[in-house]
């Protein structure tokens, strides 16, 4: 099975509690004015990736004591569900204990009631056991459309409107630091840029 995705980032420390690695999906339906990913978008975009290869990506970085969670990002995960719940299914696997947090333009009453865009998944009346099962998987998650109009600077919520839900007590709210933005160079000169600008 694939999930499409857009990048991937071996180390961050602004995507959540410690160091983490960061998956950005790609595909989203929300197209939220001002989005600060708005290559992440299209359907058609990105790679298609098998999700066995992104599993061993992570168990490997997370055996070595380079991260202790995995973030996954928007474009939308929510939009590629049921691929979600199998990737992470299968990371529960070989590292139960990693922490793993999402981000989500759908609010919790969306996300509980279904309605949501899954593309991958054929059987809309029973997209909201689709979120209660990957929920289940999840120790935090930052839900609801960005709106640049509502700038926040509260932790991982970049407009006033999200709220961060931390979904077990393995984190408390003092775990997230304040918001920030991370700038990544590789040996290849390659530079990602991650975060949250503070908007004024």
């Amino acid at each position: 099975m694939k999930i499409r995705m857009h990048s991937r980032l071996e180390r961050s420390r602004v995507n959540g509690p410690g160091s983490r690695a960061v998956i950005w999906l790609q595909g989203c339906s929300l197209n939220c004015p001002g989005c600060w990913n708005p290559l992440s978008h299209s359907f058609e975009g990105g790679m298609k990736v098998e999700i066995a290869s992104v599993v061993e990506w992570v168990a490997d970085l997370h055996a070595k004591g380079l991260i202790d969670g995995l973030t996954i990002s928007v474009g939308e995960p929510m939009e590629q569900a049921g691929a979600l719940l199998a990737m992470l299914q299968a990371l529960r696997l070989p590292v139960p204990d990693i922490s793993i947090g999402v981000f989500s333009g759908y609010t919790e009453t969306e996300l509980a009631r279904g309605d949501f865009l899954a593309r991958d998944a054929h059987l809309p009346s029973r997209q909201a056991d689709l979120w209660h099962a990957i929920r289940q998987h999840l120790d935090f998650a930052v839900l609801g459309r960005f709106n640049r109009h509502r700038p926040s600077h509260q932790p991982l919520v970049s407009s006033q409107n999200q709220a961060l839900l931390l979904l077990t007590d393995r984190h408390s709210s003092s775990d997230f630091s304040p918001l920030s933005v991370e700038f990544t160079i590789d040996s290849q000169g390659t530079t990602q840029i991650t975060g949250f600008p503070i908007l004024q």
